[in-house]
């Protein structure tokens, strides 16, 4: 059976390949189930027939191509799960003769004749290598690439040459840093510089760039070396000046990642650097190369905006810094700052969409970044550029010097800009009725960055005509309506840190127009285009946000207009699968709406409670992801406000939330319901007691789900707090496993080197500090404390850790702080047993250093008294 199958395999492979990519629908789906069949039944020799299909020069050419994407597709998956199971089932479902045979066949196809073969071979080649490499295996591959970079004996020696970098490009994206050995990265590199010699054939040169700018992440050893770093360094620059528009392209390219990868070894190519890279900028035909010129600049001084940060940071929590700001940017900014200004921003396409990036929108971030890196040294060449061009009769010269006063906005000392801003502010504003779409456009959004960094700078009086200026533009098209939305609601943001408790505010006499006129720009025929719809509810939600106490009545006004809208949602004809999203993506809108305006009044949402629920739960019955996390979110914010008299809803309001809890595929809407728990929680208090089972059997689940994504499990740690703190001594029956899960939680380890696991464990921290808090101030209130006394070895062998690592951390520091008064408090008819952690020298120095913070002394007193009572 297994034999025939294999010649049916072999006979049919070809045709099934091509009826896979058939228009036809029915052949299509045959041809597609017989593949998945054929994977499930008989992976081995699936994956040997598509490799002999590849590397036959007898072939069908598009079946050979076919194959090789299909055999890669069973080696890797953009998902990491799925692709962790391809790589498992590769060693345990795949024999080794099979997997020889699949390697042999697929570094032969390099050799090939056909390119399109060729270029599919390198995809497989760098997909198995990327697997093997990583557990020590196929120790042959890298000796057999090089040889295929000297062989003389083939008959298309720069075609090899060609698929062989692409493979070594394709191996570099998908290794892991630490997975190849400093031999094997010397091997890479080798073959890559011998391909990019100015004697080599373009095409081979332009595949060895490629691969060079992969692989520069495994050569910081070679970077250190001054003269392989120099060979490298002579390589891309002399690139850079190949009359081959993508081969100048992949150089600057290259040298914008090095700038960011080997900052430090910067200081001896810098000068040649700022040579190529300015005169590519002025002078290079190709405004792709233009654009990556400009991008080393953007690199150059991201870096440099990252090593101050450091050098901020590392001088509040005084240590030494490891990395010295050259600040080759404010040296050079006389130089490129005209240069991005003239040759740049100037060459606006009238016709480009919003996002398209070119020449001038390189350059209008690079300027904005230079303003962050150089700061005050760039004002004087913005401003007279503007001055010079803002009136200009040519729409480029305007729309250039607006987009260049924007960006100079953040960077520069505020006082500064406090008269340039005064002096543009009513330039600005008549400028919203230009003659030409992108300058309205840009001056819109000159104007929202203002309202955003110097609101306070908006010249007396001046705020009457900006508002009814930004409510006139949301008539205009929707390009410039959506800025124009963008600016009020900066505009409104600004009034943030008003008292809620204020009568009225400045905002308060445009109040009514402005939501009206906002109301009325969600509506329009156009506003899918530039996102208006969704620009337009996020200004309505600001303005609701931080709107004063005289506009409450207008306030429960846009209530009733948004409840209104919600309910029509469910009587709209849905004719396509589009009408049914854009019904779910306006209802996730209008419960957005109604979740600010819900916290924004407060009490005064009661008497329409019952209504609101109703089409809350309404929403979550269509069980759309987008829908449902703003309808969660909405029924937190009113059992926040409500707190106890959300009992009455809890009856149908329940399944909805375990539903929501056990949503492992759609993750927002479990960590959005997972928030609302917690939200529910803090408000029913004790009449939580009959559903917390189910609660905790789901938040337990959700912790144990290795397919949820991580970032809810901080929430789902800081739920627990919550409700412990709602049922006091009643969750002592949830406490071994809950104290079991925080402690395997607390003690997970991580590699300063990955920033985004290093972000996720400081959240993650917060939300075991959270449930610790809610845990141990239930306990006091339910006489618990002989249940935490055999865990203090490991919370406070936790605390040490966050003291120690997170020590910069206010928020942590914060709730560390506060654990440890807590515990002092719970513990105190304990403290001959118990004192000896409470005397650490942590403890103490924590404390001492939270006294020294304006923002955590309270805290800190309370806790220090704690303690003294606690050790007296």
């Amino acid at each position: 059976l297994y034999r025939r199958r294999d010649l049916v395999m072999a006979r049919d492979l070809s045709s099934i390949l091509l009826n896979a990519q058939s228009q036809e629908l029915t052949v299509r789906n045959a041809a597609e189930h017989q593949l998945c069949q054929w994977e499930s039944q008989s992976l081995p020799q699936l994956m040997v027939a598509l490799a002999d299909e590849l590397s036959e020069e007898g072939r069908n050419e598009h079946s050979r191509q076919l194959a090789g994407l299909h055999l890669k597709n069973l080696l890797f998956a953009r998902d990491a799960h799925i692709s962790a199971e391809k790589k498992r089932k590769w060693y345990t479902d795949v024999d080794a003769n099979s997997r020889s045979h699949v390697k042999i066949a697929c570094l032969k196809v390099l050799r090939s004749a056909n390119p399109q073969a060729a270029h599919a071979g390198a995809l497989v080649v760098a997909k198995i290598g990327a697997l093997e490499l990583q557990e020590k295996q196929w120790p042959e591959l890298l000796g057999q690439l090089l040889k295929n970079m000297t062989t003389k004996d083939v008959g298309n020696s720069n075609l090899t040459k060609t698929s062989t970098l692409e493979a070594l490009g394709y191996l570099c994206e998908d290794l892991e840093e630490e997975a190849v050995d400093q031999t094997e990265t010397n091997q890479i590199l080798t073959a890559i510089v011998d391909g990019m010699r100015e004697d080599g054939a373009i095409t081979v040169r332009v595949a060895a760039a490629r691969a060079l700018l992969s692989s520069l992440v495994f050569t910081r050893h070679n970077f250190d070396n001054e003269t392989e770093r120099t060979m490298i360094m002579q390589v891309l620059c002399t690139a850079t000046k190949s009359p081959d528009e993508q081969l100048r392209i992949i150089a600057f390219e290259s040298l914008a990642r090095v700038a960011a990868l080997y900052y430090e070894k910067l200081p001896q190519y810098i000068e040649a650097l700022f040579t190529l890279t300015l005169t590519a900028i002025q002078q290079d035909k190709d405004e792709q190369v233009s654009m990556m010129a400009v991008e080393f600049w953007s690199s150059l001084c991201e870096e440099e905006l990252e090593i101050l940060e450091e050098t901020n940071s590392v001088d509040q929590s005084r240590t030494l810094s490891h990395r010295q700001c050259a600040r080759y940017v404010c040296a050079a900014a006389s130089h490129i700052v005209p240069v991005l200004l003239q040759s740049t921003l100037v060459k606006q396409d009238e016709y480009a969409d919003e996002d398209t990036w070119n020449l001038s929108a390189a350059g209008a971030i690079c300027l904005g970044l230079v303003a962050q890196a150089a700061g005050d040294a760039i004002v004087p060449d913005v401003l007279a550029f503007v001055e010079s061009n803002i009136l200009h009769a040519e729409w480029r010269r305007r729309e250039a010097s607006i987009m260049a006063f924007g960006q100079l906005l953040d960077g520069p000392k505020p006082e500064l800009l406090t008269d340039p801003v005064q002096t543009a502010m009513p330039v600005l504003v008549r400028t919203l009725k230009d003659n030409h779409t992108l300058v309205k456009d840009t001056a819109a959004w000159t104007l929202g960055r203002i309202c955003e960094l110097h609101a306070q700078r908006i010249p007396q009086g001046y705020l009457q005509p900006l508002v009814e200026s930004l409510g006139g533009a949301l008539q205009d098209s929707a390009r410039v309506a959506s800025q124009s939305c963008f600016a009020l609601h900066n505009l409104a943001q600004a009034f943030e840190r008003a008292p809620r408790s204020r009568e009225t505010n400045a905002l308060s006499p445009f109040f009514r127009p402005l939501l009206t006129q906002l109301l009325a720009a969600t509506e329009r025929r156009d506003w899918q285009d530039h996102n208006l719809r969704g620009q337009a509810y996020e200004a309505v939600n600001m303005l609701i946000q931080n709107h004063a106490r005289d506009m409450r009545p207008v306030v429960l006004e846009v209530m009733q207009v948004v409840l209104q809208r919600l309910h029509s949602t469910f009587s709209t004809v849905v004719v396509s699968q589009d009408d049914k999203e854009e019904r779910y993506q306006l209802q996730s809108l209008l419960c957005s709406v109604m979740q600010v305006i819900t916290r924004a009044v407060d009490k005064d949402i009661e008497p329409f409670c019952d209504h609101i629920v109703a089409l809350l739960l309404q929403v979550l019955n269509n069980e759309h992801a987008i829908a449902s996390e703003e309808a969660f979110m909405a029924l937190g914010a009113i059992a926040s406000t409500v707190e106890q008299a959300f009992d009455k809803y809890m009856g149908d309001f329940f399944p909805f939330l375990i539903k929501g809890l056990r949503n492992y595929a759609d993750w927002q809407v479990c960590s959005a319901s997972v928030g609302t728990a917690g939200d529910v929680c803090r408000a029913l208090e004790s009449r939580i007691l009959p559903y917390c089972d189910e609660i905790v059997r789901c938040l337990l689940e959700d912790l144990q789900n290795p397919t949820l994504n991580r970032q809810v499990k901080p929430a789902v740690l800081s739920c627990f707090g919550d409700i412990a703190l709602a049922v006091s001594g009643n969750f002592v029956k949830y406490l071994p496993s809950t104290l079991q899960m925080l402690e395997q939680a607390a003690a997970m380890k991580i590699s300063p080197d990955d920033e985004d696991l290093v972000e996720y464990i400081t959240v993650l921290r917060e939300g075991i500090l959270e449930a610790y808090i809610g845990v141990v101030q239930g306990l006091h209130d339910g006489g618990g404390s002989p249940f935490i006394k055999p865990h203090l070895g490991n919370i406070f062998q936790f605390l040490e850790v966050v003291v120690n690592e997170n020590g910069d951390d206010p928020s942590l520091i914060k709730n560390s702080v506060g654990l440890i008064g807590d515990l002092a408090t719970l513990l105190v008819q304990h403290a001959e047993e118990v004192s000896v952690y409470f005397r650490q020298n942590f403890v103490v120095e924590v404390i001492q250093e939270a006294l020294r913070q304006d923002s955590l002394r309270d805290i800190a007193l309370w806790t220090q008294t704690k303690r003294d009572t606690l050790l007296s």
